[in-house]
């Protein structure tokens, strides 16, 4: 088994969590010695903190559009110099995976969908660190939003039209961006994308 870095990334509402519990207990029953850090964008950090802020203070998912963009590379270089490079790094005969819930997809898809030039979100991107692979879980938006009321109050970008932009930013970017990219319909049961998924990390881990 070699190093990993996957990504999971969608729409609020597509099960991310989810499918990062059961990758991580997965991957965990499927060899011992591996280690797995499970992380999440925006970070805790000083900018982290700054953009959570800033997603309680306005309703309207077309406010600060420019001051998130600038706060997200921010938080994003940070979290990839600080923590996920250095857990990355060989340690003896261990095997080090770190799942991401969100990453730069959604920065591209969402700051897009706020109205900022897509030229722009990808520019600023584009130096990142590349995961071994991106799973862009995907959901009709408004099968998204009634499982989100479900479980909690809605938030900021979490509104109908608004997330039908961010679901075509989402689908569009494996025309855009050159990375080992999969989209997964989370539409059915839980386990029926859990079993996709598997499928695709199993050829990592070959």
């Amino acid at each position: 088994m070699k190093n990993l870095f996957i990504v999971f990334d969608g729409m609020d509402g597509t099960g991310k969590s989810t499918q990062i519990s059961m990758l991580h207990d997965y991957l965990f029953k499927k060899n011992k010695r591996v280690r797995i850090l499970t992380t999440r964008e925006p970070t805790y950090g000083i900018h982290g903190a700054k953009i959570r802020k800033k997603l309680k203070q306005h309703k309207d998912p077309y406010k600060d559009s420019k001051d998130l963009l600038d706060l997200y590379v921010k938080d994003r270089r940070d979290h990839v110099n600080r923590m996920i490079k250095p857990f990355l790094r060989k340690d003896g005969e261990n095997v080090s995976i770190v799942l991401c819930d969100r990453y730069y997809y959604s920065t591209i898809a969402y700051q897009h969908a706020q109205g900022i030039e897509l030229k722009k979100t990808l520019s600023l991107n584009k130096r990142f660190l590349k995961p071994d692979i991106a799973i862009i879980l995907d959901l009709h938006p408004e099968t998204a939003l009634k499982r989100i009321s479900k479980a909690r109050a809605v938030e900021k970008f979490e509104k109908l039209e608004f997330m039908k932009k961010l679901r075509t930013n989402f689908l569009l970017l494996h025309e855009l961006i050159d990375d080992n990219m999969v989209i997964i319909d989370t539409s059915g049961k839980e386990e029926e994308a859990f079993e996709k998924i598997c499928k695709k990390v199993d050829k990592l881990l070959r």
